[in-house]
């Protein structure tokens, strides 16, 4: 499709809590396109050296099995998806 990398993905983010089984429980349902492609984790566990940073706890479609880094922020994180999600 001629132009297609022209178009920016539309990524929503939803607040939901996962059950873990730790202290990271604050999560975001990630939504590219309308389809649900991630669940991202704040990572809150003391024992975590970047505590407060995010965490791909898991990734769907293009991104499953993709080795995503730990990000800073939600911007970080998206910017991140939309990248992989072109490819």
């Amino acid at each position: 499709m001629a132009g297609r990398d022209n178009v920016e993905t539309l990524v929503v983010l939803q607040p939901i809590l996962v059950d873990t089984a730790s202290p990271d429980q604050v999560g975001m349902l990630v939504m590219a396109n309308g389809l649900l492609v991630a669940v991202l984790v704040r990572l809150d566990a003391p024992e975590h050296a970047r505590c407060g940073s995010w965490f791909l706890e898991v990734g769907l479609g293009r991104l499953a099995g993709a080795r995503a880094p730990t990000f800073d922020t939600l911007e970080d994180a998206t910017r991140w998806m939309r990248q992989h999600l072109k490819r």
